[in-house]
């Protein structure tokens, strides 16, 4: 399955859209900020546009901690493996 672009939580100026684009394509993104900057004019500023949509439609990355249910159920799948291991 692929890895849906996300918004970046962390690498964030305004929303955390160019962030987000930067860590899917592994670039740095201050050089999708200077891009969307250069491409802003020549683009009648149909690209602010763009980036207000992708606001609302990217959802954002969120660093959750692991809960207690994931890991009791995490532990309980493992142990099934391991007795289907030892058979």
């Amino acid at each position: 399955m692929k890895e849906r672009i996300t918004r970046s939580s962390d690498d964030r100026f305004l929303a955390g859209v160019c962030g987000g684009i930067g860590e899917h394509f592994g670039i740095d993104s201050t050089w999708i900020r200077l891009g969307f900057i250069f491409i802003t004019p020549f683009s009648y500023f149909l690209s602010i546009l763009v980036y207000i949509a992708c606001v609302f439609l990217m959802p954002e990355k969120r660093n959750v901690q692991e809960t207690s249910y994931h890991r009791r159920h995490h532990r309980r799948d493992s142990t099934k493996e391991l007795n289907k291991n030892k058979k």
